[in-house]
């Protein structure tokens, strides 16, 4: 069996209770698929996903730390070892800013 990874990052993590998921595939598969999929497995990405399979407003994608628009969109194929990584645009920082006066 092949597998797929896809990373879960910001407040995605939170929803969905873990950071990472597995899928078993059986050969290429469009990432259409992949996410329309992925929204049966965790419906807590329905947040971010349409149940057809293409991202809502506010949300990126990137396939091995590429955007996925650099390649086919959601028509691009993705297959075993390719990590998938779903990002809300508004995902936050660490600590704060300090402003002199």
């Amino acid at each position: 069996m092949r597998h797929l990874k896809i990373r879960l990052l910001g407040s995605l993590k939170a929803y969905a209770g873990r950071e990472e998921i597995e899928m078993t595939i059986e050969d290429k598969v469009r990432l259409r698929e992949v996410l329309a999929n992925l929204i049966k497995i965790e419906p807590s990405l329905s947040r971010a996903i349409e149940s057809d399979g293409s991202l809502k407003p506010g949300y990126l994608i990137f396939i091995n730390d590429a955007d996925y628009m650099v390649f086919n969109g959601l028509e691009t194929l993705v297959g075993s070892g390719d990590v998938i990584t779903i990002l809300p645009i508004s995902h936050g920082g660490q600590g704060s800013v300090s402003r002199g006066s």
